[in-house]
């Protein structure tokens, strides 16, 4: 039995080792709502990684895409609550994704 449970742990050490984990937050806030740099304070504070941040302006609303790394599900959540403290009108959405990383499944 502890020779099934080392092999498991090798098999999800290996799938970490090939997948990596994105989150994308979409922020909506209005015209009046805070800017970019009390997001940016707020993404520095969290140790995220931003791998891409995209700002649209739709009428009075700006809509934000942030995709970040370097944090897990749990600091994603705590991040998001973050982002919604900012204001109650500001309304979060986060994607949770995991990348086939090729690179390293090819090396192997």
């Amino acid at each position: 039995m502890t020779t099934l449970t080392a092999h498991s742990h090798d098999n999800v050490s290996a799938l970490h080792n090939q997948f990596r984990m994105t989150h994308t937050f979409h922020l909506l806030l209005g015209a009046s709502e805070p800017v970019a740099g009390q997001l940016e304070s707020t993404l520095k504070s969290s140790h995220a990684r931003v791998d891409k941040w995209l700002i649209l302006r739709r009428g009075g609303c700006y809509e934000h895409s942030i995709t970040v790394g370097g944090i897990g599900e749990a600091s994603a959540r705590a991040l998001r609550k973050a982002f919604a403290s900012l204001n109650n009108e500001i309304k979060v959405h986060v994607e949770h994704m995991l990348h086939f990383d090729s690179a390293v499944s090819i090396s192997r």
